[in-house]
């Protein structure tokens, strides 16, 4: 079972913006410019967080985490062009 987590970042060099946003899509779906909502286990988290700590600088980036169960998910309201993205159900064959 995955939950929602909406990752927002700043970072402050360009190449290490570029692979945190090259490292965040290959998990979730980029909804603005350093925002992503990924659908995610929590060892994919624990993953994801580990991928990202070798890209930031701890004194000048950073990374928020924010948590969404499905009542809050089912709650977000947006304004404009765009939607909420859900985790794709898949088959095993």
């Amino acid at each position: 079972m995955t939950d929602m987590v909406v990752v927002c970042f700043d970072v402050c060099d360009r190449r290490r913006l570029y692979r945190v946003a090259k490292e965040l899509g290959n998990y979730g779906v980029r909804v603005q410019k350093s925002i992503f909502e990924c659908h995610l286990t929590p060892e994919q988290l624990a993953e994801l967080q580990q991928r990202l700590a070798k890209w930031i600088n701890a004194d000048e980036d950073q990374v928020r985490y924010y948590f969404l169960c499905r009542k809050d998910v089912d709650a977000v309201s947006i304004d404009g062009n765009g939607r909420v993205t859900f985790d794709a159900p898949f088959v095993i064959v």
